[in-house]
Order: structure tokens, then sequence, then C-alpha cells
């Protein structure tokens, strides 16, 4: 008698099936038998009876060995997606908190950042971000790690990179800090590999990719509450001010859409020495303060 080893056998649960299911699939059958039986008459069941019944009962058990590698499959593709119950943890603006997912990887979630993750991971550990995160993955080479947000993937087994993908900005970005990883749009075009001190930014507007060489110290300064403007339109300048202090900065004035900022504030600057600074690096800039709301004219 030949044998056959299904893949993922080891892994089956029988504690999901109850002893009054199989009752009730053995009654089920059984009467499917009487049935056909008397369909074809009670002297044709009486001669081809225990045939007949061999015949059911294979059949029966064939298709209850089909079903258990497909459930199997089915299982392991939910945990493969990350398709676990999910955990979710959210920063307001003006703070900063701290995740340990379920394979002791760290996230520093940055002001205003949804992370979303399962309880525990499978083969692939995934997770979602909305907003700016530092990730130290733990190495695992068998299990790649992979951080998706709205316009790109960033996989890695085992690194330290940041990912800015708040939705209001106008591109998403990676910086590898140490490590290696790989990165790809959502759709999955134009994957590339990053090492040291690369930044991969994704120009939502144009759909454009720029490669550049970073300071990944500066781009990750936010984690240790420093603010680090490095080449950014005004526009997107003052998001990561209204980020950080938890304001909101209205411009009123288009004047400085074509100016571009870098500043680094790494000694507790208040919000109104950010903007003094600020106005005094784009000449014939000012501002003025009304409760939490900021205009700049």
């Amino acid at each position: 008698m030949t044998a056959y080893k299904f893949k993922g056998w080891e892994n089956i649960d029988t504690s999901e099936v109850t002893t009054s299911e199989v009752e009730a699939s053995y009654l089920a059958v059984q009467s499917k038998i009487r049935e056909i039986e008397n369909a074809y008459g009670q002297k044709t069941a009486t001669v081809k009876r225990p045939v007949f019944r061999r015949v059911i009962a294979w059949a029966a058990a064939a298709a209850a060995l089909i079903m258990i590698p497909v459930g199997i499959h089915l299982y392991d593709s939910r945990k493969d997606a990350g398709m676990t119950a999910g955990l979710e943890r959210s920063t307001d603006n003006g703070e900063t908190t701290e995740v340990v997912l379920p394979d002791g990887s760290k996230v520093t979630l940055n002001a205003g950042s949804v992370l979303k993750y399962p309880e525990s991971f499978g083969r692939k550990r995934i997770v979602e971000l909305e907003g700016e995160a530092l990730f130290e993955v733990t190495s695992s080479k068998s299990h790649p790690f992979t951080v998706r947000t709205q316009d790109i993937r960033v996989t890695a087994h085992g690194t330290t990179f940041n990912v800015n993908a708040y939705p209001d900005g106008h591109s998403a970005s990676t910086t590898l800090c140490s490590g290696a990883v790989s990165v790809e749009r959502t759709s999955g075009r134009q994957k590339a590999e990053l090492k040291p001190g690369d930044t991969y930014s994704l120009d939502r507007s144009s759909g454009a990719v720029v490669m550049t060489q970073t300071s990944p110290e500066d781009l990750t300064a936010w984690k240790d509450g420093h603010l680090c403007i490095i080449s950014q339109p005004v526009a997107e300048a003052f998001r990561m001010v209204a980020r950080k202090f938890d304001v909101s900065i209205h411009l009123t004035t288009d004047a400085y859409d074509k100016a571009v900022l870098t500043a680094k504030f790494i000694n507790g600057e208040s919000l109104e020495e950010v903007l003094t600074a600020v106005c005094h690096l784009v000449p014939g800039m000012e501002y003025t303060i009304e409760g939490k709301d900021i205009y700049i004219r």
C-alpha cells in the first residue's frame, strides 16, 4: 500500500474537530448511502453493499485528507501576511513612544504616527506605519521584516532604519542607519537596495525616486527630542515644527513655496526660538501666535 505524506501534516491541530462533529459527519455519510441504495433498489443494494460502502468510506476519507492540507495552507498564508489579531499604537503631536514587537524588535514612534502589528509573527514579520518611526529589527535571515506604508515597502532581516511616511507629507522616505534593506513602491516597481547612509525618497506628486547620501544621526535626531530640518520645503519644515510642538501652523502666503530650509535645533529650543530662527533664515518672513495657532506671513 502506498503511503502518502501531506505537507503540513505534523502541524494539524486535532483539537479543532470535536467528537460531536465526527459523529455528525458519520451519520450524514450513512444517510447518503441509504438514499443511494434505495434509489438502486434493495436487491442491488444487498449485492453491492460491501463494495459500495467501502468506496463511499474511501471517498469520504480522501475528501477529509484533501481538506486538511488546504486548511493548513490557508492558516499559514494568514500568518505569513500578518493577519493574526492586530494591535495598534499611536502617538499624539508633541510626543514619542517606544514599542517592543513580538519578536523583540524595537520601534520608536515619532509624533502624530500610527503603528499596526500582529500579536505574533509568522514566517514573515509585517507591520504597517502611518507617520514616522525608527526601527531596530532583530536579526533573522529566514524571517524577513517588512514595513508597509501607503507608498513604499521596506524589507530587512536585521538592521536599523528610519521610515518617514506621513500622509500629509510631500514624500515618503526611508534612511538606512545600519545593515541592509530593500525598498520598493507599494505597486512593486523600482526596487532599490540601500547601504548605510542612503536615503530613498519617493516624491508623491511626480512619482520620482531620489537616492541621496545623508546623515542618519540628523534624520533620527527626533528620537532624542531634537528637531533637524534637512533640505525641506518650507511647508514640510513647518509640518515638522507643528508635530513636535503640537500646534497648528498656517501659511498665509505662497511667497515661500520655493524656499528650502536646513536648520538644527538640538539644545531644547522653545517654539518661539524655533520660529524666530526660521524667520531669520527666510528674508521677509514673520509670524504671529494666537493660542495654539501660528500664522506665517
